[in-house]
């Protein structure tokens, strides 16, 4: 990171500046990309972010692969974003990116009961064009069918390298319960990394949305939550020391997975040496 955009990075700035340094970094090709990032300035960034990180996790931890899920694809905006991701990332940290979109290809079914919200989602949103999609990904594969039943038999399909990251958006309590059990307690580590970025689409709305944590997807991070011993969904609180404020920053979530083989890999820079006491400076002589 050079000096320039690391202080754009960390620096307060007035707020009548964000939208303008924003605008800065939207048009500089030359800015480092995780500042672009944290500040917004490209589409999908909460992808990017957290396909960074996952990619940098599977490094530290010598993976040579990882895969990223996005459970909601509708019209495919984001799973193209993911795949353009992927490739800026690939090149960065050289750890190779698999990439897998659920959705039921036809639109949101019948909600289960209120916790699905129905006053917010109606059956059919959100329907996809299936052949204008997959003429548009380049590497991306699709998981088509009831969430359901295409989670059952995800890992034994597909096999998968390690989910990293994945992006809840299907709305629904019920779909997210059952997009919660790809991750369930006491399935095969190999699939997984210790540490898995989360971003939640539907936990910040408006009044009409009126999220909660008795419905939808803060209803289903609860309840999973509850029901798991081993592996928990909690708030990522990196952003609280970002200077900048963005939407997406109040929506990442990691899954930690306690009991998995290399939980407690040390992957930290810190050394013995580090925080020693400085030695004192000795004063010139006149």
């Amino acid at each position: 990171m050079n000096p320039i955009t690391k202080a754009i990075a960390l620096e307060m700035l007035p707020s009548s500046e964000i939208l303008s340094t924003q605008d800065l970094l939207k048009r500089s090709q030359k800015s480092d990309y995780i500042v672009r990032l944290l500040w917004n300035a490209l589409p999908y960034s909460h992808y990017g972010y957290g396909i960074y990180h996952a990619a940098r996790l599977a490094k530290l931890l010598k993976l040579p692969a990882i895969s990223v899920i996005e459970f909601g694809v509708a019209g495919g905006n984001g799973l193209v974003a993911m795949e353009e991701h992927a490739k800026v990332i690939q090149k960065l940290t050289k750890v190779k990116i698999q990439i897998y979109g659920f959705d039921t290809g036809q639109g949101m079914t019948p909600p289960a009961d209120y916790r699905d919200m129905p006053y917010r989602f109606a059956p059919g949103n959100y329907k996809m064009d299936i052949p204008k999609l997959r003429a548009r990904l380049k590497k991306a594969k699709l998981v088509l069918g009831d969430i359901k039943d295409t989670a059952a038999s995800f890992f034994e399909t597909y096999k998968p390298a390690p989910i990293g990251f994945a992006s809840f958006d299907m709305d629904y309590y019920s779909s997210t319960m059952h997009a919660f059990r790809l991750f369930a307690d006491g399935l095969n580590d190999d699939f997984f990394l210790p540490r898995i970025q989360c971003y939640f689409d539907d936990i910040i709305g408006h009044e009409i949305s009126s999220y909660n944590d008795f419905v939808g997807e803060l209803a289903a991070i609860r309840d999973f939550n509850h029901a798991s011993q081993h592996v928990k969904v909690a708030e990522s609180r990196v952003f609280r020391k970002y200077a900048v404020n963005f939407e997406w920053y109040h929506q990442f979530y990691v899954m930690h997975r306690f009991t998995h083989k290399l939980y407690n890999t040390y992957i930290s820079s810190a050394k013995p040496s580090s925080l020693a006491l400085t030695k004192k400076k000795k004063k010139k002589k006149k």
